[in-house]
């Protein structure tokens, strides 16, 4: 049962994955990040300094992918993230199939099963804001 339990945590561990790709230019990290979900909600001069889209599949909430956002928001040197939308859509799909031979007196008889199974991903996009001094 051991060997059974180890293999299964690291397949859901590698499955819960959450990446966040981020372009744009780079500044000393900031340890304070604002959120917003509209750029007319920001109140003071800012420059855009880069877009980020953070994608995973549903073992991660979205939640999680936020906060990801907001750490590489701070380590990007942001002041503040504007998300600025969410998606989920079907990535792939995985099949499975079992089958069972038996030896009758007649010969052998063979039946088997499938199942399928639908991959979804999540995606949350924003873009990091620089205040203006």
């Amino acid at each position: 049962m051991k060997r059974f339990l180890a293999p299964a945590a690291l397949v859901f561990a590698l499955a819960a994955c959450a990446h966040v790709d981020y372009v744009g230019r780079s500044y000393a990290p900031t340890s304070k990040v604002d959120l917003f979900f509209d750029q007319r909600d920001v109140r003071v001069d800012y420059e855009v300094m880069g877009q980020v889209i953070a994608t995973a599949n549903d073992f991660v909430s979205a939640e999680k992918l936020q906060s990801k956002i907001m750490k590489k928001a701070g380590e990007k040197g942001a002041d503040a993230v504007v998300i600025s939308g969410m998606d989920r859509y079907k990535s792939g799909s995985n099949t499975s199939y079992e089958e069972e031979t038996k030896d009758t007196k007649k010969g052998s008889k063979t039946t088997g099963s499938s199942s399928t199974s639908d991959q979804n991903e999540k995606e949350i996009r924003a873009v990091f804001l620089k205040y203006k001094d």
